[in-house]
């Protein structure tokens, strides 16, 4: 059962696609005021357990609950004036300014019929600043690089000012300084707004710098779960990505540093 801390509860989840599951016997429970990384090789099913968390999908078997209920049972404005999510793939094909797009975050708390307020304005103008996207307000969003986009579809989530922010590779076609930029505001957030946050990471780097915990996936099941310096093993990394992994605790920064070389073994 679900505690009355935890965010998101799954028990005996399975998905499929109407063939060989995805998902395998997925049980999992989320804290609120959490910084959850999900990790896992291509394929091992990061992106199909974000759409079943999100209600984008409907498990096969077993049953997803959002505060200790179903989250199929909330319409779609309840869900998303408490969740918002950033998909890896989304497309933008109207000639919408990057400021109409991040103010389409405020749109589940806006009655119909109404204004934005100067609440949803000033929320609107403080994504795009942590976004680094001011400069780009007024830009046409058709006419944006990949990074520019991925940066104004961030800041969309952050002015829906969500309980529960779910990125799914948010930061796969930025640069070094934006991931990082992004990386530091979500877990500000965490931090000092008690946001919770469920990202699928490839950087093994960025999942040990910013995670609170991990869930690690492989062929559609989780293999483990917890903190991150007891996740993050040499051992698991072999087990799970094939590599042998050597890390480096520096205790200036309690990160963890991760050097791979190429695993020879047959």
């Amino acid at each position: 059962m679900a505690t009355p801390q935890s965010v998101f509860s799954i028990r005996d989840g399975w998905y499929g696609y109407r063939g060989p599951p995805v998902l395998a016997d997925i049980n999992l429970t989320m804290e609120a005021g959490r910084f959850y990384g999900l990790i896992g090789p291509n394929g091992s099913g990061k992106t199909t357990l974000l759409d079943l968390l999100a209600a984008t999908s409907q498990p096969d078997t077993g049953i997803v609950l959002f505060k200790g209920r179903p989250v199929r049972s909330y319409r779609r404005q309840e869900l998303a004036r408490q969740l918002a999510l950033v998909p890896q793939d989304f497309a933008l094909g109207f000639d919408y300014t990057v400021f109409d797009v991040v103010l389409m975050g405020r749109h589940p708390h806006i009655p119909r019929f109404s204004n934005p307020t100067a609440k949803d304005l000033d929320l609107v103008e403080e994504a795009l600043a942590l976004m680094d996207i001011k400069h780009l307000r007024d830009r046409v969003v058709t006419r944006l690089s990949g990074g520019e986009k991925q940066r104004t579809i961030v800041a969309r989530a952050l002015a829906q000012d969500p309980q529960v922010l779910i990125l799914d590779e948010a930061t796969s076609s930025l640069d070094i300084k934006h991931t990082i930029e992004i990386m530091r505001a979500v877990s500000d957030r965490v931090r000092f707004k008690a946001l919770t946050v469920i990202a699928a990471i490839h950087d093994l780097n960025l999942a040990a710098a910013f995670c609170d915990e991990l869930v690690v996936l492989k062929a559609g099941r989780i293999v483990a779960k917890g903190p991150v310096e007891d996740v993050l093993t040499s051992r698991l990394i072999q087990e799970v990505f094939s590599v042998e992994g050597h890390i480096h605790i520096h205790a200036q920064t309690l990160g963890i540093e991760y050097a791979f070389r190429k695993n020879t073994a047959s």
